[in-house]
């Protein structure tokens, strides 16, 4: 007995536990005391925890909720003791416990207490673990209990049921028990609350005929029966023996409030009516869901007792209205329920509950379920404006709650209200939208940067819960301005309808058609007095720092947050105003900036969430931005209003404005991408199509035009190969979407209408055609006119015509005119493709030359025929590119001189036919203006027509061509093949050449560098090193620094393969090498710290001078080598050699981010490139910012330094023009030589948690026109290359294997210039010690390749005939080489002085003009015809 009163009196869970640990597998224990003594604990902490008035819709663990309370604490502490949580669940809850044990007592008050403590401490438990469907003997002995159990044991297991229905699978299992209970509870709830209203909040073991007694008694009391007498009643009168239950005096009392204070808690202990009623109605919240049980419902008024609770509440006594507030959302469900709620005034019922408690969250729940039945919601908005009003006001305090769960569905019950227009207005007349924005404005997760920020896991999640919905209603409010805008908008003025009570829900597409429509119909100045409060708030810029926190977050409404922020922006987009934010740079928490452009350019990157619904999002936004109208009108204009507009030029400037932010974001990169972009294959087709809109419209600029018209998509026809066919076939619609705007984008680049099947390469043909002077023998018409005459019986005419044209020797002299004439009326066709070039001497032989030129007229080309002969010569470039055969030549009619009374197709209308087609239609004014022309047709314009067709069919047009002949097809003749392969092998070609004033400096070097040999392979004995990077050690020349993965750096002789002395450099992989030219001086750089290290080299000793911490990649300044260059990611640092001192940092403002940026000097030092961004080495300003085409490379200076050369993409530096792209250049690293080539080797990054792929090839590439001279396969990853100072000899770093498993090491020297012999001695015994695997380890692929097998026969012919050994031949290709740089010194140091070179000239020449070859090309194929007859004769002599 004094154990069990210490127990009761025990506070400490530790010592509870021990004593019970001690005890519970003793015989006879009853576990009772124990139990209950933990309740009553449990329930005083629950009671302290819930003063704090916690949010009671948070399911969260009270630790996590307010970590320093004791009751998350001691639930922590609880549920560590596992031998008492399974003893508690599984044998306390039995109602036969002592009877199992042979100890004759009831179960009754343990099965109490254990009730009593799982439902205290159900904030902490898993229910699924406790209820499961397998453990159907709890559930039904609770059923059993519920039914027929007593107080308060009845009431308990009615929480416990109520608890494990809230697990779906069981309601689901227990359904039929469910249909049983149902309506007993119901009456036993309505019986509950009648006594409740009847005798107050009494306990619920008072029978009800003592309670009868009690009114009898005190009847003649005028205030009532106080709590004294009814517990003195009830101390006497309740028969407690019958149930085993002890009553006292607080069991009895009443359970008010002390001190008027309000209650938070209904306590379990005593058990009282309010006890019985909270946990019947905790039952029924998970049953309203359930369509079955809505006829017991509606049978026992269910909605009654709901009323009944939120009637008339004690403003300090309001847990059973938030009960039945709970209960009352849940049968919000049922749109009957919804409308039998509105049919009984339950709107004015809840409005009048208290705002400022805990009901309010369970009004605003309610609120929430109502809004989800439009047909309720459209019932409310028919009701008065006043309660309209009130319900606005209501909701709008709601936003103010002090609970999330309030607030959010408060926020959540707008954004489905804001359809309805009475809801809008009024939520517009109360500055809703401010009152909406300040709950987000104000949270610190926002506000704030990470490292300030002092919340916990669970307050960031419950804040980005309530960001996201908040989003998401200020977007359905948007969307329903628009739609009420556009629909004023757009009407007509002389109609008049009512206004919509409704909006539409609008698919995206629609929204972005009302979006664009607005953007034309409003003017530059409008005033939408939505986004007008929007931009005042600042609401554009804190959604673009939503969208910018978004990259950080990680929760699962992530996406929908960042999806409803931009559609909210594209919505503002309406007024230019906002375009104006959208480039200005907004400072974030963390001290950083960017343009809003910038992220939305992230959001189409997929960077901060990958969903491709987010990606749509943000390519809506960006195309309504990019796509905007230049010029806005300056007054608003209705819907097809026919008077004249008025244009802001303020708007062409924000447009341009747009365009150059995005530019300088690298959005036109992104949006080449994304057209190329195959996956997810559901979306891929939408995706491709808005990103080809917002290029379109990109386009409109000159600048982007410049750009994108030098890139292989519009260059080599790759749009046209996107065009043909959808990444997935269901998706039709979306390409033919996405055709229409390639269409629009090739026009724009193209400045012509076009085909869609037309590449710019035909579009530059067709520019050739139209410029050509068509000139045509007139002696030859006449002749055509005299036998049409003839044939048609007009002999008369035709004897005139002779004499007068003087036509008389043409008759029967001209066997070609004869045959001609034959087939006059046949199709026209070619005799062969291929037409010598001797036929156009062989014509001006056979005719009268001296009649021709005094008779030849050149025909006069109208504007307007040359822009039909334009289109007709597109129509048969495209007809010509399709088949190869050659096809009959046709006379193209326009379409436009046909003037027919039926509507015409529009240039996007689908094609009646099996494939899809796109063409350009003609304007009106144009087809005005041709018809005017049809009118003046002549003879000579429909002849210049016809030899204008001839020519289009050529497949290498000329600008300048000779008279055209009316007897013989014209072709235009090909362009003669380079003769680089003889020339660039035969010297004496070659010096023939420069003697006769051409440049052979080209051919000198073409076949100088088309030829390596290995002189020295360099090796280390050590076989777990391997080397990285190499450099010549230029003070002596015959030196070689390598770099090691150990850090190590070696110095060998190339002369004798030697190493002379070597030094450690570092703990870890050596990456770069560079030495200066003359001071000693090498730069060494890491992948640890110190990254990067200036080094001396004296006595053959490395002695530190300076180190670079941070910078991953240094160099050497360029003329006078006392700088040094350091680049750290996207920064650039210059360094001070001789002080050791920073000169100045470079940090651009808007960063590329390559994933290889590496700072670099001009060759003149006065300008420094990094990042892709161009500065002044004096003044330290940035200068331009080169458009990001690539992620890898940076780029580099060339070496006549007016070029930059980023990957594949060459700029102009004097226009910022981009001149070219070189596709052999991609992924490549370049090291440009002083014989003015490039090599170029490739080292590819594909993922960052990959391997390096490195290449196993370098590419020799013309530094003049880039043109390609060799490709050299050694057969190993090249891992660095190095160019001497002469540039006769290069060094690879060359090893087998990946970057972590190399197996073998080697460092070759290659000379350049010298062949590769088959039976060169010292190769063979390389190929010995080397193996097999070496014995073909060069392989040189150039211009060359098709007369290698001539060559190595000539070779041997040769050398039989003079009888030179090997080593007179190795010294004579030295001669050579040697002989080929003196004597192109003089020409080359002629070309550095002209910037583009001649050779650079010659090929722009021959790019531009695309075939314009002239009277030139005539004599180069003479020459080239002699060339080739000496140089036969020269073999037939050598083999005499």
């Amino acid at each position: 007995m004094n154990q069990d009163t210490d127990i009761s009196e025990q506070r400490d869970l530790h010592e509870i536990f021990r004593v019970w640990e001690q005890k519970y597998s003793t015989a006879n224990f009853d576990p009772e005391p124990y139990v209950k003594r933990l309740a009553d604990i449990f329930e005083e902490e629950t009671e302290q925890y819930m003063q704090k008035d916690p949010d009671p819709f948070d399911e969260r663990h009270p630790s996590r909720t307010d970590p320093s309370s004791e009751l998350g604490k001691n639930l922590k502490l609880l549920f560590k003791k596992e031998v008492f949580m399974n003893r508690l669940v599984n044998d306390y809850l039995r109602d036969n416990f002592f009877t199992r044990q042979s100890i004759n007592k009831s179960s009754f008050q343990l099965n109490i207490s254990a009730c009593r403590l799982i439902l205290i401490i159900m904030p902490g438990l898993e229910t699924s673990a406790v209820f499961q469907v397998s453990n159907d003997q709890l559930i039904n002995r609770l059923y059993d209990w519920v039914e027929n159990g007593a107080e308060p044991l009845r009431s308990y297991a009615t929480g416990l049921l109520g608890a494990a229905m809230d697990i779906q699978d069981i309601a689901i299992a227990y359904r039929e028990q469910n249909i049983r209970m149902l309506p007993l509870l119901l009456q036993r709830l309505r019986t509950l609350q009648a006594r409740y209203k009847k005798y107050g909040n009494i306990s619920s073991l008072i029978p009800e005929s003592t309670e009868e007694e009690q009114e009898q008694e005190h009847s003649t009391s005028t205030n009532g029966p106080t709590s004294e007498c009814t517990a003195i009643a009830s101390k006497k009168e309740t028969p407690a023996e019958e149930n085993h239950i002890d009553i006292d005096e607080n069991s009895m009392s009443t359970s008010q409030p002390q001190n008027n204070l309000p209650r938070h808690v209904i306590l379990l202990d005593p058990p009282t009516l309010a006890t019985s009623q909270m946990l019947i109605l905790r039952y029924l919240s998970p049953m309203g869901e359930y369509q079955e049980f809505l006829p017991f419902i509606f049978e026992h008024v269910a909605m009654d007792i709901i009323f009944d609770f939120i009637e008339n509440v004690d403003p300090k006594d309001l847990c059973l209205a938030f009960e039945a507030l709970k209960y009352l959302a849940s049968l919000l469900c049922h749109k009957k329920c919804c409308i039998e709620l509105l049919n009984k005034n339950g709107i004015q019922k809840l409005l009048k509950l208290p705002r400022q408690s805990t009901t309010a969250t369970g009004v605003a729940i309610t609120l929430y379920y109502i809004a989800y039945c439009e047909e309720a919601m459209e019932r409310i908005c028919s009701m008065a404006p006043r309660l309209i009003s009130e319900l606005v006001s209501y909701a709008l305090g709601l936003l103010s709650c002090t609970h999330d769960s309030g607030r959010c569905h408060a926020t959540m019950f707008f954004g489905l209200s804001f359809q309805f227009k009475n809801i809008l207005d009024e939520f517009d007349k109360q500055d809703g939208l401010r009152q909406l924005y300040n709950v987000i404005s104000v949270l610190p997760i926002l506000s704030q940067s990470n490292d300030e920020l002092n919340l916990s896991a669970d307050e960031e999640n419950a804040e980005r819960q309530v960001i996201r919905h908040v989003c998401v209603a200020i977007k359905k409010y948007f969307e329903s301005h628009l739609f009420y805008k556009y629909t004023q908008v757009v009407r007509s003025p002389t109609t008049r309808y009512p206004v919509p009570l409704r909006s539409l829900k609008n698919t995206p597409e629609v929204i972005d058609e009302q979006v664009m429509a607005l953007q034309n119909l409003l003017p530059m100045k409008a005033n939408w007095q939505p986004v007008q409060i929007f931009l005042q708030l600042g609401g554009v810029t804190l959604f673009i720092l939503i969208i910018a926190h978004s990259y950080e977050w990680n929760y699962s409404g992530r996406g929908e947050t960042v999806r409803s922020a931009l559609d909210v922006i594209n919505i503002c987009c309406v007024l230019p105003r906002v375009h104006a934010v959208l480039c200005d740079r907004i400072d974030f928490p963390d001290e950083a900036s960017a343009a809003g452009i910038n992220i939305i350019l992230g959001c189409l990157e997929g960077e901060i969430v990958a969903d491709p619904e987010v990606q749509k999002s943000a390519l809506s936004l960006l195309v309504n931005c990019v796509c905007a109208p230049i010029l806005r009108p300056s007054g608003i204009a209705r819907f097809g209003s026919n008077k004249k507009k008025m244009t802001d030029k303020n708007s062409e400037e924000l447009i341009k404005m747009v365009w150059e932010t995005v530019r300088s974001n690298n959005g036109i990169i992104i949006l080449l991408q994304l057209m190329m972009v195959k996956t997810p294959i559901t979306d891929a087709d939408y995706i491709r199509g808005m990103a080809c809109r917002a290029l379109a419209g990109l386009a409109r600029s000159e600048t982007v035009r410049q750009i994108i018209s030098k890139l292989p998509l519009f260059v080599n026809g790759q749009l046209q190969q996107l065009c043909r066919d959808p990444i997935l076939q269901e998706k039709r619609t979306e390409h033919v979407q996405f055709q229409k705007y390639a269409l629009e984008l090739l026009e724009r680049v193209s400045g012509k209408p076009i085909n869609i099947d037309t590449s710019l390469a035909n579009i530059h043909k067709a520019n050739v055609v139209a410029q050509t002077k068509i000139q045509f023998n007139e002696k030859q018409l006449y002749f055509l006119i005299y036998q049409h005459l003839i044939e048609h019986g007009l002999s008369t005419s035709a004897e005139a015509l002779m004499r007068e044209a003087k036509i008389e020797h043409l008759l029967g002299s001209n066997k070609a005119i004869a045959s001609s004439t034959q087939h006059l009326n046949s199709p026209f066709n070619y005799r062969s493709p291929l037409i010598q070039r001797s036929r156009i001497h062989r014509k001006t032989n056979e005719t009268h030359p001296q009649n021709f030129i005094d008779n030849t007229d050149s025909a006069k080309i109208s504007f307007s025929s040359k822009l039909n002969m334009i289109e007709a010569c597109e129509h048969a470039l495209n007809s010509s590119a399709s088949s190869s055969t050659i096809t009959p030549i046709k006379l193209i009619k326009k379409a436009s001189s046909v003037q027919t009374p039926t509507t015409h197709q529009s240039a996007l209308e689908k094609q009646p036919s099996s494939e899809v087609f796109l063409t350009a239609s003609v304007p009106q004014q144009n087809q005005q203006k041709n018809s005017v022309s049809n009118a003046n047709i002549s003879l000579n314009t429909i002849i210049t027509e016809y030899l204008a067709n001839q020519h289009s069919l050529c497949k290498n047009p000329m600008s300048t061509c000779p008279t055209f002949d009316l007897f013989e097809p014209h072709k235009c003749p090909d362009p003669r093949p380079k003769s680089i392969s003889g020339m660039s092998v035969n010297v004496a070609a070659r010096f023939f050449k420069r003697h006769q004033g051409f440049n052979s400096s080209k051919l000198d070097r073409r076949f100088v560098h088309s030829n390596f040999n290995v002189v020295r392979t360099l090796r280390i004995p050590d076989l777990d090193l391997y080397f990285t990077t190499c450099d010549f050690f230029t003070p002596e020349g015959n030196k070689l620094l390598i770099g090691t993965h150990t850090g190590e750096v070696r110095v060998l002789n190339i002369n004798d393969s030697t190493e002379e002395f070597s030094a450690s450099c570092s703990d870890s992989y050596i990456n770069n090498i560079k030495c200066s030219r003359h001071e000693g001086l090498v730069l060494t750089s890491a992948w640890q710290s110190p990254l990067s290290c200036l080094w001396s080299v004296d006595n053959k000793q490395f002695i530190p001078k300076m180190n670079f911490e941070e910078e991953e990649y240094v160099e050497f300044s360029n003329v006078t080598q006392d700088k040094v260059l350091g680049t750290k990611a996207e920064k650039a640092t210059i360094y001070d050699i001789n002080t050791g001192q920073v000169i100045r940092k470079l940090v651009p403002t808007i960063y590329n981010q390559y994933n290889k940026n590496r700072a670099t000097f001009c060759p003149t030092d006065e300008l420094i490139l990094s990042d892709g961004v161009l500065w002044d080495f004096r003044s330290g300003t940035q200068i331009h910012k080169f458009d990001k085409l690539n992620n890898t490379v940076s780029g580099v200076f060339h070496q006549n330094g007016l070029e930059v050369i980023s990957n594949t993409e060459v700029w102009d530096l004097r226009t910022f023009h981009l001149m070219r792209t070189i596709p052999t250049l991609d992924q490549c690293q370049l090291k440009f030589s002083t014989q003015n080539v490039i090599y170029a080797f490739s080292i590819q990054y594909e993922d960052i948690d990959e391997e390096q792929g490195y290449g196993s090839s370098f590419k020799v590439i013309d530094s003049y026109d880039y043109s390609s001279i060799s490709t050299t396969d050694v057969r190993k990853s090249i891992y660095d290359l190095a160019v001497n100072e002469s540039g006769c000899q290069i060094a690879l770093c060359e090893n087998q294997g990946g970057f972590e498993s190399a197996s073998e090491s080697v460092v070759r020297v290659y000379a350049v210039g010298r062949k590769r012999e088959e039976f060169d001695g010292d190769e063979m015994e390389e190929d010995e010690e080397m193996g097999s695997d070496e014995e073909d380890g060069l392989d040189s692929i150039s211009e060359n390749d098709n007369d290698n097998e001539f060559d190595r026969e000539s070779n041997r012919r040769r050398r039989r005939r003079m009888n030179i050994n090997r080593g007179n031949l190795n010294n004579m290709f030295d001669i050579i080489s040697l002989s080929t740089e003196s004597l192109s010194d003089s020409e080359l140091s002629e070309e550095n002085f002209n910037s583009d070179g001649s050779d650079q000239a010659d090929s722009d020449e021959n790019a531009s003009e695309g075939g314009d070859n002239d009277d030139n090309d005539e004599n180069e194929a003479q020459d080239d015809d002699e060339e080739a007859n000496w140089e036969t004769e020269d073999e037939v002599d050598d083999d005499n």
